[in-house]
């Protein structure tokens, strides 16, 4: 029986997976795609729509889900375009964003740049942000950044995404799969913490989990174990620094209480798997995952 309690628990963590999938792939190839081949055209005078563009954030780094709002887009930009607006009379970052604007009008007209100085294309429920970057040494762009006045500044987001590829690779794909369940509890819970800081709490929690080697069967145990280690960071701790790039992540809110709570259910749930109360399991993972959980 207890073979196929586990069996069972490891059936539903599959199904929870698929159900977290990205429903609109098409509409966001399609719209990227786009943009892709506007920006080549008007700067690098060809016609691709792959070449020169890099995906961003979460859906970058594969660890989105279902109700991504938000796609980021890095189009990488010739060094002369750079040396043009560096000799800019007036400012030559706020100038580069405005040109940019401009080269995708053609394809959508609700393009604008808000208050923070980031370009952003509404597409149905979608916001796209396109970030304009340089390259330069060891996979880090130059970009314009307005805050406290417009400036280059420097970030090395590719590194970022290697660095998941290859913390997921280790530990056989658990990495990003506990990233995107614990998508799912934020959002349940309304948890104010930011998409990248769950990817490297996710990351340095496997470094340090006994089952970092298991199979699906053991998912409920790693979503307890993670809330449980969560819910034990200290408050002091405001800050923490991205793999890969070692940016600084800063602590938005007290999110340890959210994942107190949901480990006291995550551990209620395995408790019933294991009693055999499949369904009152699945309704008590519901109660840390929200509706997309299997029953």
């Amino acid at each position: 029986m207890a073979v196929n309690r586990v069996d069972n628990m490891a059936d539903k963590f599959r199904a929870f997976l698929n159900n977290l999938a990205i429903d609109n792939q098409a509409i966001i190839s399609e719209r990227t795609k786009a943009v892709t081949r506007a920006i080549n055209q008007q700067y690098w005078h060809m016609r691709s729509d792959t070449r020169n563009i890099h995906f961003l954030g979460s859906y970058g780094r594969d660890t989105a889900i279902k109700g991504l709002t938000n796609i980021n887009l890095l189009a990488v930009l010739p060094g002369q375009v750079y040396k043009r607006f560096q000799s800019h009379p007036g400012n030559g970052q706020a100038s580069l964003m405005l040109e940019m604007r401009e080269s995708i009008k053609h394809i959508s007209l609700g393009a604008y740049i808000n208050s923070e100085g980031c370009l952003l294309m509404p597409v149905d429920s979608l916001t796209i942000e396109i970030i304009p970057g340089f390259a330069t040494d060891k996979k880090a762009f130059l970009y314009p950044e307005s805050h406290d006045g417009w400036r280059w500044a420097t970030f090395n987001p590719l590194r970022e995404i290697e660095a998941m590829d290859e913390y997921n690779y280790k530990y056989g794909g658990k990495v990003k799969h506990l990233a995107k369940m614990m998508r799912a509890w934020r959002l349940t819970y309304q948890a104010k913490i930011p998409g990248m800081l769950i990817d490297t709490l996710v990351m340095n929690f496997m470094d340090d989990w006994e089952g970092n080697s298991t199979s699906f069967a053991y998912y409920g145990y790693m979503c307890l174990d993670f809330l449980e280690y969560v819910s034990g960071l200290k408050k002091e701790q405001l800050v923490w620094y991205a793999k890969g790039s070692n940016r600084k992540l800063t602590r938005e809110d007290d999110f340890g209480a959210h994942a107190y709570t949901a480990y006291k259910k995550a551990k209620q749930a395995l408790q019933l798997e294991n009693e055999g109360s499949s369904p009152r399991a699945s309704q008590t993972w519901r109660e840390v995952f929200g509706p997309l959980f299997p029953v």
